[in-house]
């Protein structure tokens, strides 16, 4: 079905007839109108936003930021106004009105994609100082677990061991600037002096990624061995990625010493997981930080131990409605022809 492009009031209007409380359909609309408006859309998207129950100004700014445009068309918004009882006023156009607002809506598309370009071209170069803000931590900061007795109260109270994750030597600030486009590293008592002389409020151009002495650095890798980005662990479990860090296709590998060609290499979501299951096992396991991420790090497992049987770790809580973790493991180890296989463990 084809329909001519809205008029700005018109969307508006639409707008009006569909609900915001449901953050599925929240963020749909927001990637519909930066698909078509660009930035220039976002006061409309937070003038709706502001009916839903759970309105929050930083909160919206925030998924505004991170929409990448091109995912969903405007027409969504059409079409979802409809079925909520929106009915568009029949007008008379004449050829030449339609042809001025489809002229209208490709210029703004072609800005919008111009954007997009823009911010994707960024993201990459953020993403490479990033990483090597990360590779002066490593070298820097963080120290292996030879002369700590107790390396880390998070992995005592997981009970498993450290491989090839790292620990600060000192508090540590990553300060990632997005407008600049650098990162700049704060070690020790610089930590306090920074925040102490910072603007406030905060500028939103500025990301901190903080690193305490008694937090657990899993250094995450590009397939080639690249460092791309850091995860850190506090004591609590929290999990923390510096702003612009690679995550996608990046895991950490814990390998079997002496065992090239191992039976079984497997793939879990977290840590503590991984651990367990390689000091259960004696596999090599990659952590792949989370369940989207495991669907593209257990192809790369597999290329690179291509004798080996993969096996996917899933996390299994029967508590939360549907268990999404072992249902969602499960379909993709059908997917890739594997073995899903749950631990019965604390998940991490």
């Amino acid at each position: 079905m084809t329909w001519d492009p809205l008029t700005i009031d018109e969307l508006r209007l639409a707008l009006q007839y569909i609900p915001a409380d449901d953050r599925d359909t929240w963020v749909n609309i927001g990637n519909a109108i930066k698909t078509e408006y660009g930035e220039d859309g976002w006061p409309i998207w937070d003038e709706w936003s502001q009916g839903g129950e759970r309105y929050n100004l930083a909160d919206a700014k925030t998924v505004w930021r991170s929409l990448s445009p091109g995912h969903v068309p405007l027409g969504f918004v059409n079409k979802l106004a409809t079925a909520h009882g929106w009915q568009r006023e029949r007008r008379e156009m004449s050829a030449g009105d339609r042809r001025r607002l489809k002229a209208e809506a490709e210029e703004r598309r072609r800005k919008a994609a111009e954007a997009v370009e823009a911010d994707q071209a960024k993201l990459e170069r953020m993403r490479e100082v990033v990483a090597e803000a990360c590779q002066r931590v490593l070298e820097q900061h963080l120290k292996d677990t030879s002369d700590l007795p107790c390396p880390s109260p998070y992995l005592e109270r997981k009970g498993v061991g450290a491989y090839g994750v790292l620990f600060p030597k000192r508090a540590v600030l990553v300060n990632v600037d997005s407008k600049r486009e650098r990162v700049d590293l704060w070690a020790g008592e610089e930590v306090r002096r920074f925040y102490a002389d910072l603007p406030k409020p905060r500028p939103d151009h500025l990301h901190f990624f903080q690193l305490r002495p008694s937090d657990v650095v899993v250094p995450l890798r590009a397939s080639g061995g690249k460092l791309c980005s850091l995860q850190t662990i506090n004591h609590l479990g929290t999990k923390l990625f510096p702003k612009f860090g690679r995550k996608m296709g990046c895991f950490h590998l814990i390998d079997t010493v002496g065992e090239p060609l191992p039976p079984v290499v497997a793939v879990a979501e977290g840590y503590a997981t991984a651990a367990s299951v390689h000091e259960a096992t004696g596999w090599p396991v990659a952590v792949a930080l989370d369940l989207g991420n495991m669907a593209r790090v257990a192809p790369l497992m597999r290329s690179m131990f291509p004798q080996s049987q993969l096996v996917l770790c899933g996390d299994d809580d029967p508590e939360t409605n549907g268990n999404p973790g072992r249902t969602k493991a499960q379909a993709l180890a059908e997917k890739l022809g594997c073995v899903a296989a749950f631990p019965s463990m604390e998940a991490a």
